[in-house]
């Protein structure tokens, strides 16, 4: 039995996490986070006396299977590779250079700071161990420190949006309600009952810090609590269970864009052969102003410098060791560097030997380049030219491609029914392969329980050819498939990297029983699919002012001499003062 995730209670902020551990787990490698809570109202109980409403302001969200951050693909296990540590400089007590807390952004005019004892702090240090008890690899620690204090300060903004939002709704909490509250935290328990001396032993300053973190902790809980009393009706269950009853098999063909032939490549090539001629040359990139990079290049006219001295002086790239020397680059590739395509053009028409202008190659970037070789032209029998010319349509023309495999499954899409398209696909050379059943569901939406992401409807097909696994997110195939009477044949459908055509061989209907694992697990995935669209509302709202990359980056920089002169890095969130 899937068991909906416990709460995990209400404690010192420093100690407790608001968003429970699955979260860390459910976070894109693009760095969107999708926020959730694991456990219904039922299971939440509040507080005796601790707190009172002055006026309802409820907000219900909108409900349904067509969530976008199911069909997005959103709530998905983090991959990453990552190391087992966080490195964070020194902030010299948590201060940044100025001597004020860092500021990571804001939410309606609230700032959101790195300060000690802060919940931004505690979701470093929370999110920081649970990545380091995974073992993740201990590679690339500039991208691990940009993951956890990144999900930290989207953490803590949320927590910021929801204390402002229950506040503005007019709920209060008592001072009865928050004297139980932490009359019941941890610290202060001697055989699970209050102790007052441990209480008296606690600093004034502490308690008043405990105080403030427990009332917010209580109007979070309350958010939720108003948020996880909805719950779906039975019709609603009922129709969601119903769309894993229809299911088709199928017969099938794939053409994959991979096969069109080289001779096909060379004619492309030969008809757009400026592209791939050739051109040997070396660089000088500066990157200060344009006009430094019109002073180097003075100083290489005027016999100053020789260019390949200018540039492991001055240039700012790859080159630079080697003197600018770039070698052999295929115009195309050269032209795209150029802000003004004309520029790619003036410096392909040098002479041998001869030095360029500077051009803008980018934002705040400029060159200058001196021709090595003049430019060749291409010569589509050599292997390397026809693998530039393919790579360049796959990535450019892809259209190219599938006009053609279109074409060539044309003979079999014509086919009028189930024993047409074999004769046709063995005649054109297809092989005919056999899938089935599918579901009605472009993919399949997941929820997570027992550490593991669990489809939501039962796929009963376990498909093995990486084609039709595109396939069950391919709307277009989905429409096809369940739009087709049986025995109809469809039509050429581009399908990530190939083009499939299929012909329905079977119906079938799943039993209740088939179902009955939906209407049990669809309650527990709606309350996750409300949440993480209830919390990426939050991180969309125009209230909302994201700094985090412009702060963190300015944090590390600064600290950038600092950090590299530790040799064992730091664990945990820096100490203030």
């Amino acid at each position: 039995m899937i068991k909906p995730m416990p709460w995990t209670g209400f404690q010192r902020h420093r100690s407790v996490d608001f968003q429970p551990l699955s979260w860390y787990r459910s976070q894109h490698y693009c760095f969107k986070t999708v926020f959730r809570r694991k456990t219904m109202a039922s299971q939440i109980s509040n507080p005796d006396g601790a707190a009172e409403t002055k006026k309802a302001s409820k907000k219900v969200a909108k409900r349904g299977i067509k969530n976008p951050f199911v069909y997005g693909g959103t709530i998905v296990i983090l991959i990453i590779t990552v190391i087992a540590f966080v490195f964070i400089p020194s902030l010299g007590g948590g201060m940044g250079s100025s001597g004020t807390a860092p500021k990571f952004g804001s939410w309606d005019g609230k700032p959101i700071t790195y300060t000690s004892g802060s919940y931004f702090a505690s979701q470093v240090a929370q999110i920081n161990d649970y990545l380091r008890q995974q073992g993740l690899s201990e590679d690339n620690f500039q991208l691990y420190a940009y993951q956890v204090w990144n999900m930290a300060f989207q953490s803590a903004a949320i927590r910021t949006a929801l204390l402002d939002t229950v506040e503005d709704s007019g709920f209060r909490v008592t001072e009865k309600g928050l004297d139980e509250a932490v009359a019941k935290l941890a610290e202060f328990q001697v055989d699970g009952k209050f102790s007052l001396e441990k209480y008296n032993s606690v600093t004034k300053a502490a308690r008043l810090e405990l105080r403030n973190s427990t009332k917010g902790d209580l109007l979070v809980r309350r958010y939720y609590e108003d948020l996880y009393t909805m719950a779906p009706s039975a019709a609603e269950i009922s129709f969601v269970a119903a769309m894993a009853k229809p299911q088709r098999s199928l017969a099938y063909v794939t053409l994959p864009l991979s096969d069109y032939p080289a001779g096909e490549v060379a004619v492309w090539g030969a008809k757009n052969a400026d592209l791939f001629r050739s051109l040997e040359l070396s660089r000088i990139t500066i990157t200060s102003s344009e006009a430094d990079a019109k002073k180097v290049l003075a100083q290489v006219k005027e016999n100053k410098l020789s260019f390949e001295d200018a540039a492991k002086s001055h240039s700012q790239d790859a080159y630079a060791d080697k003197g600018g020397d770039a070698g052999s680059v295929f115009y195309y590739l050269f032209a795209e560097d150029f802000a003004n395509k004309d520029d790619a053009a003036k410096v392909a028409s040098l002479s041998k030997g001869e030095v360029s202008d500077v051009y803008s190659i980018g934002e705040k970037t400029w060159a200058f380049f001196k021709v090595n070789g003049e430019l060749t032209q291409p010569d589509f029998t050599k292997p390397a030219t026809l693998d530039e010319a393919r790579f360049y349509i796959n990535d450019k023309e892809k259209g190219t491609l599938e006009s053609w495999a279109i074409e060539k499954a044309g003979t079999v899409a014509s086919a009028s029914d189930t024993a047409a398209f074999r004769t046709a696909a063995r005649k054109a050379g297809f092989e005919v392969k056999t899938a089935g059943p599918f579901i009605v569901n472009v993919g399949n939406p997941t929820f997570y329980a027992y550490n593991q992401q669990i489809p939501l409807l039962q796929t009963p097909f376990q498909n093995s050819d990486p084609a039709l696994q595109a396939a069950e997110q391919d709307e277009a195939f989905m429409v096809e498939l369940f739009s087709k009477t049986k025995g109809g044949v469809s039509k050429p459908l581009v399908v990530s990297d190939s083009v499939i055509v299929f012909t329905v061989t079977e119906d079938a209907e799943a039993t209740d029983d088939d179902t009955a694992m939906v209407k049990f697990a669809y309650p527990y995935f709606l309350q996750q699919a409300v949440d993480a669209a209830t919390r990426d509302s939050f991180l969309k709202s125009k209230k909302l002012k994201d700094e985090f990359n412009t702060t963190f980056f300015k944090v590390f920089q600064t600290n950038k001499t600092a950090s590299s002169e530790s040799t064992t890095p730091t664990t945990a969130a820096p100490a203030a003062n």
